[in-house]
């Protein structure tokens, strides 16, 4: 067996439906015990995203948000939503919204223990993972085999995919060399992450919301063009997800099936990805930031989304039965045709959609989008990198860190261009176990941590019902150790709560303060 079948079969191995299983029921735990917050809350999502600044040693709530959002929106929401459509027919998008509403409380998680875990470090804020793994179960162990898969694996090789999707976009849209294009775009990936997060956040914060608008406004437009077809569009998309259609009623396994691992794999949702982001905001109390960080995975949905109803509605798409032939072959372009002579789905499919409607421009677009997509999961990628060195390089000097920090990010845009050169179905593979092996070792520590995730939560929440304008964050109070960071950002309003205790027990001899057992 050589390298590549070796690796393709680990991948397998690693993304069958255990680990899907974790993810989904994992985060169907965390909605009940949450009574549903994250989808409950969006008012106060959208309010708190618009609320607070960044300060000298964190990022404001919405860079944050946008840095998240490069995350989770990335190739996978045009190439990778075809092919579920491919295997599991027009439903599967239906299921990527319902697994999105529920992955939505795991990414709270997440984000508000990469929070509750963050440490100071060379004045700013860091955090990940492997924090919560080492303060929060003592697992140093598995946090630094963590820390290491983020390291190497993330800027350097799981970058690979997105390079090529790049070189490829630029080549087959305008006809520029990927060793053209490919050194182009190192060159700019240079000049944001040599800035640390503080430039990638102000990047992000500009590119995100501007590629997401485009991609949205592309998809009305689609839409718009084919308004009589629309009613249809609904009734494919959820007949065939129940297993109602003459046509498609029977991939309701495959639908449901390829419908949930598109969701769970396009966002990203409890792999661990987003942490170090989300640990370097500057926030009164942990929930904050993993109630707006939540709402990103709305914000990957909804790409995709964008992505399956134009291929859908112009009929540029093809399913694949159940026996390995094909069911179904659009008829929106004749590319559908030789797509099905290959046996290939991809972002092809929603360029040839868009062309429908604005002949070359429509897949430029698409291309375009593309490019930004890749390039902003690349910039976010860098820091994942970053902020595991910082861990794992703890104890050096900050000299001795900024070194090893300089060093990655001149290796990440020369590994960049080299994967714009060459075929990277190789790295999708190795990208793929590496996050596969992350999340797993993840998932299993959002499980060990509900209680203590569920705890804030229900902090932050009995706060607001008492009006408390802006909750803070006293583990002291909560009994949550090994979080030093925040006794000192809230220091003010700990010291309070302690006179108020004191001055309880004063009055009432025999009231004594609720000692809480260490979570």
């Amino acid at each position: 067996m050589d390298f590549a079948s070796f690796i393709f079969k680990v991948d397998n191995m690693l993304w069958a439906t255990p680990l899907i299983a974790l993810i989904f029921i994992t985060s169907i735990c965390y909605c009940i015990a949450m009574k549903f917050g994250t989808v409950r809350h969006w008012r106060l999502q959208w309010k708190l995203l618009k609320s607070g600044g960044g300060s000298v040693e964190g990022i404001s709530p919405f860079e944050t948000f946008c840095t998240v959002v490069a995350y989770r929106v990335a190739v996978g929401n045009i190439g990778g939503v075809m092919v579920a459509i491919m295997y599991g027919g027009p439903g599967a998008p239906f299921w990527m919204i319902i697994t999105a509403l529920l992955t939505s409380a795991i990414a709270y998680a997440e984000n508000s223990l990469g929070q509750i875990y963050k440490v100071r470090q060379d004045g700013q804020y860091r955090s990940g993972p492997y924090n919560y793994m080492e303060r929060g179960l003592g697992w140093r162990p598995l946090a630094i085999v963590f820390a290491l898969l983020a390291l190497i694996g993330v800027p350097l090789i799981v970058t690979g995919p997105s390079a090529n999707n790049i070189g490829m976009a630029f080549q087959n849209s305008l006809g520029i060399s990927p060793a053209i294009s490919g050194a182009v775009v190192a060159v700019m990936l240079f000049l944001v992450i040599s800035g640390g997060v503080r430039r990638i956040a102000k990047f992000s914060t500009i590119i995100v919301p501007i590629m997401t608008v485009v991609y949205a406004i592309l998809t009305i437009i689609v839409l718009v063009a084919n308004g009589s077809k629309i009613p249809g569009l609904l009734s494919l998309i959820f007949t065939s997800a129940f297993s109602t259609h003459a046509v498609f009623g029977g991939l309701f396994g495959a639908a449901f099936s390829y419908g949930v691992k598109r969701a769970v794999n396009s966002s990203g949702s409890g792999f661990g990805e987003t942490p170090p982001s989300a640990g370097a905001a500057e926030c009164a109390h942990p929930a904050t930031q993993g109630i707006v960080n939540a709402s990103s995975v709305y914000i990957d949905v909804t790409v995709c989304l964008c992505s399956a109803v134009m291929a859908l509605i112009t009929d540029c798409f093809n399913v694949l039965g159940p026996d390995g032939t094909y069911m179904y072959i659009g008829k929106g372009s004749p590319v559908m045709a030789s797509q099905a002579a290959t046996g290939t789905a991809g972002v092809v499919w929603v360029q040839e959609a868009a062309n429908t409607v604005m002949p070359h421009i429509g897949g430029f677009i698409v291309a375009l989008s593309l490019v930004f997509f890749a390039f902003s999961t690349c910039i976010a990628y860098y820091y994942e990198g970053e902020s595991a060195l910082a861990y794992l390089a703890r104890s050096k000097s900050q000299e001795a860190r900024n070194k090893m920090i300089w060093v990655i990010r001149i290796i990440m845009p020369v590994t960049f261009f080299i994967w714009a050169n060459i075929t990277a179905s190789t790295a999708w593979a190795i990208s793929e176990v590496m996050f596969g092996i992350m999340a797993w070792v993840n998932g299993i520590a959002l499980v060990f941590l509900f209680p203590k995730v569920v705890k804030v939560y229900s902090d932050y929440v009995e706060q607001r019902k008492k009006g408390v304008e802006e909750p803070y964050f006293n583990p002291q109070k909560l009994g949550i150790k090994n979080v030093d960071v925040w006794m000192d950002i809230n220091k003010e309003q700990i010291e309070k709560d302690k006179r108020q205790e004191a001055r309880t027990e004063a009055e009432n001899p025999s009231f004594h303060p609720d000692n809480q057992p260490d979570l």
